[in-house]
């Protein structure tokens, strides 16, 4: 399995063993190409899909989880495979990319991408920005039977099975979750200030007075 250069990787393009729609030549790489975040994405706690064409960004808080399509289809013949890697820019901000990290010979279609915020701030994800880097290999042997992408992601859409799972995903966001070890200290704070006001004196009353009989 050898690494394609970007010249290679031009002239897969011209041999139809690659296939990237719509092509963007800011994106292609000295041996990669960069693929950018797409029209579909879903975040955990929202129920509906967000439309990335016509809202043009999205913030992802601390500790959510998103899917997205990619804005690109890729094709690959039976003698091409491809790896995905996060791009640096998003791994240096926190973002984790949790999805497959191989594109099987024969694949058609556009990539869902899951990632997660592992950072503690917000990050905005803007339509069309490089998300995600897909380095191409040419293999000796074609593949026996090339892999087929479902309906839904050959449409440039979610996977069904993938929306309900994220929908009923119960997660605590890191923000969220600051926010509830923020309200636990001063749950803290409160029960101490009130413990040393009243409890503590009341008590000593008490072993004062029980240890007044014995005097008397």
């Amino acid at each position: 399995m050898m690494l394609l250069s970007d010249v290679e990787i031009r002239q897969a393009i011209k041999e139809k063993r690659i296939g990237i729609e719509p092509f963007h030549e800011p994106s292609l790489q000295p041996a990669s190409y960069d693929l950018r975040v797409g029209k579909r994405m879903l975040v955990s706690g929202v129920v509906e899909e967000i439309d990335m064409e016509r809202k043009r960004s999205v913030v992802l808080k601390a500790g959510q989880f998103a899917l997205l399509t990619s804005f690109e289809r890729i094709r690959l013949s039976d003698d091409v495979a491809a790896h995905i890697g996060m791009k640096s820019y998003y791994v240096r901000k926190g973002i984790v990319l949790l999805a497959g990290l191989q594109i099987d010979p024969g694949w058609d279609g556009y990539l869902v991408l899951g990632i997660y915020n592992a950072s503690p701030r917000s990050i905005t994800m803007d339509y069309q920005s490089p998300i995600c880097t897909v380095d191409f290999y040419g293999l000796a042997v074609p593949a026996s039977e090339g892999f087929r992408a479902s309906e839904e992601q050959r449409a440039g859409e979610i996977p069904r099975v993938d929306k309900d799972y994220l929908r009923t995903l119960e997660t605590e966001t890191l923000s969220e979750m600051s926010e509830s070890v923020r309200r636990l200290s001063e749950n803290v704070s409160t029960l101490t200030t009130v413990t040393y006001r009243f409890v503590i004196p009341i008590l000593l009353m008490i072993l004062g007075s029980v240890v007044a009989k014995f005097f008397v």
